[in-house]
C-alpha cells in the first residue's frame, strides 16, 4: 500500500472517530467495519494487533500516534513511498 493510500484512509478513519467523540460516544465501541479497517492499517504498517472493537478514544489515540509515524517516514517500508 502506497503511503498516500494509507493516510486517506487512516484520516476518514481518525475523522469519524473525532466525530464520534464530539457527540459524546467516545465511550462507545467502533463498528466491525471500522475495526477492520483499523486492523488493515495496523497489518500495512506491520504492527498487526488482531481484529478489536475498541473504543473510539482508543481508535483516535492508536490513529494519531500511527499517522505520525508514517509521516515521519518510520514505516517506509513497509508502506511504499507515493
Amino acid at each position: 500500500m502506497k503511503v498516500s493510500e494509507w493516510l486517506k484512509k487512516a484520516n476518514k478513519l481518525l475523522d469519524t472517530c473525532e466525530y464520534q467523540i464530539s457527540i459524546k460516544n467516545g465511550s462507545k465501541p467502533i463498528t466491525m467495519s471500522e475495526a477492520k479497517t483499523l486492523n488493515e492499517l495496523q497489518v500495512a504498517i506491520g504492527s498487526n494487533h488482531g481484529i478489536k472493537q475498541v473504543k473510539y478514544k482508543e481508535a483516535e489515540a492508536t490513529l494519531v500516534e500511527m499517522i505520525a509515524m508514517v509521516q515521519a517516514g518510520q514505516k517506509t517500508p513497509p508502506l511504499m513511498p507515493g
